[in-house]
């Protein structure tokens, strides 16, 4: 199969059209979304000004993760999953891919759910109109044919997309400092949560997007503007989101903007952040289809981009009418942990160990370097598992301080000290 003929072969120079602006704009959609808005609300026991701080912290500490996963991407013009081949193996990264699809049809299931309820909300107070399915209908309609439009499209679309996200979520910013100010924000006594809890918090959004880092990256017309673009983007925005439900958990009394924008805040301001919740999820969503789809891909790699596209946002559409989704939605949060300790390994692997040298035919070859013991590592699976273990163990044991990090920098450790003392096993 000649690499123009699947979508997991490496990116043409051509076709490596977006810019650090392009992608910081790609990033910044992917943190204007409710999640965000909802954990930063959720965060309101540490109080004002240590939550700014933490946020601030954890928000840039993931990031970095979560850019330097897509840098091998940008490198070597590949996606996410392949990029797992060279330290799992290529059947080591198969069993990733299913895991992240499955993570990823979720997600989107979750998002299309969350988008139309904002929109029949928005229709039952302009125009007194109901129809959730239909919402559920075309925003799966959208998200699927925004992951099929391509880096141009992508590009076009963040543009314009972004800014009124911005804008709208400034109009936010605006109506809560005026009604309530720093001061009062400031006033509320702190309490309640450790602080390593809340770092964890706000570490874990910016570094959930490090699996489909590269898919995008890998678009980037250089490695350096697509670090840069990507770190900025997604850590600023996410910071502002995070702190923005902040301050409105505080200024309402809840935390849940689902309830307080309709609740509280007036029409005005009900109707505004009502457009940011579901633009939000739209901007979100269709880089969930995208990532999913070349998970399907990194498995079958006959399988066309809008084919795949096409599979996850139908699954994504008919899941979201479910009546178990929520609770399928805590086992997300769940498997979500596996990917911590995943991508320790990929980016230990790639910048400590292999110094960014890989051999990329050697990434799709079973008698190359990567194929390993029968296509799959045993020490970046069993350091992998060991990552995991650790991760469940510091968050039941110690959950003051957070489990991200720790299982991050453990398995980092753990993978490094194991790859150096057996070798390619």
């Amino acid at each position: 199969m000649k690499y123009s003929e699947s979508a997991i072969y490496p990116v043409e120079p051509k076709d490596r059209v977006l810019t650090g602006v392009d992608l910081a704009l790609l990033w910044a959609g992917s943190a204007i979304v409710v999640d965000v808005w909802y954990s930063g609300g959720y965060l309101y026991p540490i109080g004002w000004v240590p939550g700014i701080l933490l946020i601030i912290l954890g928000s840039f500490i993931g990031s970095v993760i979560f850019a330097a996963a897509g840098v091998i991407g940008s490198d070597l013009g590949i996606p996410s999953m392949v990029t797992v081949r060279a330290s799992f193996g290529l059947r080591g990264s198969y069993l990733m891919s299913v895991l992240n699809y499955i993570t990823l049809i979720g997600w989107t299931a979750w998002m299309l759910f969350i988008n139309a309820s904002a929109a029949d909300q928005i229709g039952s107070i302009l125009f007194n109109f109901t129809g959730f399915p239909y919402w559920v209908l075309i925003g799966g309609v959208i998200c699927t044919a925004l992951a099929i439009f391509g880096a141009e499209g992508w590009k076009l679309f963040n543009r314009a997309s972004v800014t009124a996200l911005v804008v709208t979520t400034l109009v936010i910013n605006y109506f809560v400092f005026v009604n309530y100010g720093w001061d009062y924000l400031a006033s509320k006594p702190s309490w309640g949560m450790p602080p390593g809890v809340a770092f964890d918090l706000a570490l874990i959004m910016p570094l959930s997007w490090a699996p489909l880092a590269a898919d995008y990256m890998r678009f980037a017309r250089s490695s350096k503007g697509g670090f840069v673009g990507s770190l900025i983007g997604q850590g600023s925005v996410n910071s502002w989101f995070y702190i923005t439900g902040l301050a409105c958990a505080l200024a309402f009394g809840m935390y849940d903007p689902t309830v307080y924008v309709t609740q509280v805040g007036g029409f005005t301001f009900g109707i505004i952040a009502l457009f940011v919740i579901w633009f939000g999820t739209i901007t979100t969503t269709f880089l969930d289809i995208y990532s999913a789809n070349m998970s399907i891909i990194n498995i079958f790699p006959k399988v066309k981009e809008w084919q795949g596209s096409v599979i996850t946002g139908v699954a994504g559409i008919i899941i979201a009418f479910l009546p178990w989704l929520e609770a399928f939605v805590q086992f997300l949060y769940i498997i979500g942990a596996v990917f911590v300790p995943l991508f320790a390994i990929v980016v230990v692997d790639y910048f400590l160990l292999k110094k960014r040298s890989y051999s990329i035919q050697d990434l799709y070859s079973p008698s190359g370097r990567y194929w390993f013991r029968h296509g799959v590592s045993l020490i970046a699976i069993i350091a992998w598992i060991l990552g995991v273990a650790i991760y469940y163990v510091v968050q039941q044991s110690l959950p003051d301080i957070g489990a991200t990090l720790p299982s991050f920098i453990a398995t980092s450790v753990l993978y490094y000290v194991m790859r150096g003392s057996f070798g390619d096993l």
